[in-house]
């Protein structure tokens, strides 16, 4: 039985645990984040599009200001969303490719090869056929947005098949879009940057090397790291016209992976100190005032936090923030998409054909041909039980762009009309990749079963 579902066995019962427990096992479902991320972009495109559409805007063009006397900055509310909270979300990304790449499915080259050379695939094929519909036009800055995978929206959604997909097929994905956001965070970094201020961006690196150097000298505290990575590097980084959300990533790199306090000093410990607890009950007092059991539960917990990696604390702790709050309130400032009852101009237009190419072909095609690569030379194999049908159905949810993809638009265009174009393109194409995906594997789960 789960460790955790046994320690919350005992408080079940009671009334209110009956009416939060089946929320807290929602918000825990794999599916649970793509479908509050559908409903606020749902929301979005709603509102834009309804008699509320001035005060959606003016919403998000509200100027909020932060700072002390003349240290002030001053962002519209559109833009500390997505300079400021989506470094968030980068920072957690960033803590899930550091993971991975230590222990994970990075960590030993042949098993890694497979996902990290289909997701390359899946990024190179899809800027190559944007940038030949967009060659001669002035939307080739956004040759970039078919590139991106939304890794909670293509899991989320994976998690709708439940038991019928194998468990090497989330691997796989999840893998392949853990590589895709790495790859995505690379383009953002050297193409998608404003005139550089070399000396805020000195001055970045050197908060960059003082994080490294807390971690060095064996700091833990979340507190210190958060500090020095917004008070000096996200700060730097958003000052010197590189976009802040890669300080995130640079700063998830120097938390600390290591545990504290080693397994057989915790085993030895935590027998102590549950024997101490044992042995202090006196019948008929509360654990409340027995001042001697409340410091033997306070040295377990303790001794509970030293085991734990602060990598695995703080992608534990921001993971339900990302999914259930940033993502969400990201959606529903950038997908709200004012959509014109005339489609034609959206289908003649490079722009967004080079964007629905990209996601509902290139993604696709390049996956399937990276993978195939690799195993064809005898490189690497498709991991038991999965086929190639399955990997074909993979391929197709790794075309939803959605959040990255709209977040990458937002740094292409600085103009309204072809941002939007952007944004409406990302949304049908992601949709219909999403569509063509589920049924694909539902196909090949039904067929296997027959």
């Amino acid at each position: 039985m789960d460790l955790i579902k046994e320690a919350k066995q005992s408080i079940q019962s009671r009334p209110i645990e009956k009416i939060i427990s089946p929320l807290e096992d929602f918000t825990k479902q794999n599916a649970s984040g793509g479908i509050i991320l559908l409903g606020f972009t749902a929301l979005a495109l709603i509102i834009a599009n309804s008699s509320y559409r001035e005060i959606y805007s003016e919403l998000w063009h509200l100027p909020i200001t932060i700072g002390i006397g003349p240290h002030i900055l001053e962002k519209p509310l559109l833009l500390w969303i997505n300079d400021g909270l989506m470094a968030i979300f980068f920072f957690v990304i960033g803590l899930e490719i550091k993971r991975e790449i230590l222990i994970g499915e990075l960590s030993e080259p042949r098993q890694a090869l497979l996902p990290i050379v289909a997701a390359i695939g899946g990024m190179v094929v899809p800027a190559s056929l944007f940038l030949l519909t967009n060659i001669d036009s002035s939307h080739i800055s956004g040759w970039g947005i078919p590139m991106a995978t939304d890794i909670a929206f293509a899991i989320g959604l994976l998690g709708l098949l439940g038991s019928r997909i194998p468990f090497s097929a989330k691997v796989f994905l999840t893998t392949v879009a853990i590589v895709d956001d790495l790859g995505a965070v690379m383009v953002i970094a050297m193409f998608y940057t404003s005139h550089i201020s070399w000396v805020s961006l000195g001055t970045g690196l050197s908060f960059l090397i003082i994080l490294m150097a807390i971690n060095w000298a064996g700091i833990r505290s979340p507190l210190v790291y958060g500090l020095v990575g917004c008070g000096g590097l996200w700060l730097a980084f958003l000052l010197s016209g590189i976009h802040p959300t890669i300080a995130g990533v640079l700063a998830a790199f120097t938390i600390p992976a290591t545990s504290a306090m080693s397994k057989k000093e915790f085993a030895q410990k935590s027998r102590r100190f549950q024997n101490k607890f044992q042995k202090s009950e006196v019948p008929g007092v509360s654990v409340l005032e027995n001042e001697e059991q409340i410091h033997a539960a306070q040295a377990l917990e303790t001794a509970s936090d030293l085991i734990q990696p602060p990598l695995q604390k703080l992608e534990h702790t921001l993971h339900p923030w990302v999914t259930f709050a940033i993502m969400p309130l990201f959606a529903l400032a950038n997908a709200g998409v004012v959509i014109k009852t005339d489609l034609s101009t959206l289908a003649n237009s490079s722009l967004s054909l080079g964007i629905a190419l990209g996601l509902l072909l290139g993604k696709p095609l390049g996956i399937c041909l990276g993978a195939w690569v690799v195993v064809a030379l005898g490189r690497s194999s498709l991991p038991s039980p999965l086929t190639w049908p399955q990997i074909i159905g993979l391929s197709f949810m790794g075309g939803i762009g959605f959040t990255m993809a709209l977040f990458i638009a937002t740094l292409a265009f600085e103009d309204s009309a072809m941002l939007s174009e952007a944004k409406l393109a990302i949304l049908i194409a992601s949709s219909l990749a999403a569509i063509i995906g589920l049924c694909l594997l539902w196909k090949t789960t039904t067929s296997e079963t027959q």
